[in-house]
């Protein structure tokens, strides 16, 4: 493939084109044994009925067109508002606020998408409070609440919330991030790791997995099981309910220190995936899912670069994580207790994980970049903790995370060129389009 026609693939971020080249990676499998697939992320919040009405009485008795009310759920750690038939007139807002006043979100029109019927972001702390400014008379209700998530109380506590299984190979190895805020790879990493919080089942739960921001363009990485579902792996939330929460960490080092906030953004849509099939992922199975977001985090909290480079035996890595939805961890893994099987990157000993750990970044402790996407637990020498390897992953999700002047302006070396366009022609290949 000439360099022209390399530089055509990559930019075809949007397109259906993109897309159909990197469409031939879902195969349909049988369904494995329940110890085979991922165990399922950790259930940190509940949903109660809620309601909030702005009828037009209440309105009308609004003082300077600005009605206001407060929800509050006394020791909640989050509360994520579910809202029903938002319509709102040009011009009119409603604004979503935490308990510290930070604003969650700004709601105009019909809401994220136009849903009109959707669930909010979520306000850090036990308090929300909804401002709804207007200008003139509404005959209907301009939204209604009618449920609430309630984050649990023993969240941020040493366990956290109630994922089943664990991936901690004794003793315990984890790390508060900021453990490491001194080391300016590994802390601009965490600034662009994620929570991916959404929401499923009903009576509706919210359940937690990790990911990581991964292009200059706002495209966050996860596993598959956490935001799509689309193979034989359970399917534990979806796009259209799910947020990733950014600076969701602790203060200190290992000292118990108070989170502060977060920040949170819409889920957009996915652009690419593979299908979980189980824990031992081969070529077709790949278990991500690659997701727009709604607003820009990447220009506040960066993003981690995915290294088509493979990992090999040995090497020293890291993974940052929410497990069990606590605020971000860290932890390590080296020499015998790394292993590359084809597309599996298996990790054992002192690099701990746990539910809610589903999607996080194994990063190269050398460069900070990331060479794998954790996705299943274990601690035996048989299976171990394992990662999907991102040299496997990277050529299905090139066209949204790789900027191409960055390739061609600064210079390229023959045998980059040549690299670049094996992992081009093997998403070509792929695609059942060809």
């Amino acid at each position: 493939m000439t360099l022209l026609g390399l530089r055509s693939v990559l930019c075809r971020r949007s397109s259906v084109s993109a897309a159909a080249v990197l469409a031939g990676i879902h195969i349909v499998a049988a369904p494995c044994a329940a110890d085979e697939l991922p165990t399922g992320p950790p259930a940190v919040g509940h949903a109660v009925p809620y309601t909030v009405a702005p009828g037009p009485t209440a309105l009308a008795a609004a003082a300077q067109g600005v009605w206001s009310e407060t929800v509050q759920m006394p020791g909640a750690t989050f509360i994520k508002p579910h809202f029903v038939g938002l319509e709102l007139e040009a011009g009119d807002e409603l604004v979503v606020r935490s308990a510290s006043g930070r604003v969650v979100e700004r709601l105009t029109g019909r809401g994220p998408k136009d849903r009109g019927t959707f669930w909010g972001l979520s306000g850090f702390g036990d308090l929300l409070t909804l401002e709804f400014r207007f200008r003139g008379e509404y005959d209907e209700l301009p939204f209604r609440i009618d449920q609430v998530i309630v984050g649990d109380r023993d969240l941020w506590g040493g366990n956290g919330g109630s994922g089943l299984g664990k991936s901690v190979c004794a003793p315990a190895d984890f790390d508060d991030v900021a453990c490491y805020d001194d080391d300016p790879v590994k802390w601009a990493n965490a600034r662009a790791t994620v929570g991916v919080l959404t929401v499923s089942g009903d009576p509706a739960v919210a359940i937690f997995c990790s990911g990581s921001n991964v292009s200059p363009d706002s495209y966050v990485l996860t596993n598959d099981h956490c935001l799509s579902g689309t193979g034989t792996c359970p399917q534990f939330g979806s796009c259209a309910a799910a947020e990733f929460i950014f600076r969701y960490y602790r203060a200190g080092c290992n000292d118990g220190s108070p989170i502060g906030y977060w920040e949170s953004f819409h889920c957009d849509e996915v652009v690419a995936s593979s299908p979980c099939v189980d824990c031992d992922s081969g070529l077709g199975d790949l278990d991500f899912a690659l997701a727009s977001v709604i607003g820009d985090p990447a220009s506040t909290y960066g993003w981690i670069q995915p290294d088509p480079v493979p990992l090999t035996d040995g090497e020293a890595i890291y993974v940052i994580q929410h497990p069990n939805g606590r605020p971000q961890e860290i932890a390590h893994g080296s020499g015998a207790d790394v292993d590359v099987d084809g597309t599996v990157i298996r990790y054992y000993g002192t690099l701990d994980t746990q539910p809610g750990s589903s999607g996080s970044p194994v990063l190269r402790e050398s460069d900070g970049k990331m060479v794998g996407l954790h996705h299943c637990g274990g601690c035996e020498t048989a299976s171990g903790n394992r990662g999907v390897a991102m040299s496997d992953i990277f050529p299905h999700i090139a066209p949204w995370v790789v900027d191409p002047t960055s390739i061609f302006e600064d210079g390229f070396e023959s045998g980059d060129t040549t690299f670049w366009s094996v992992l081009v022609d093997r998403a070509l290949r792929d695609s059942p389009t060809r």
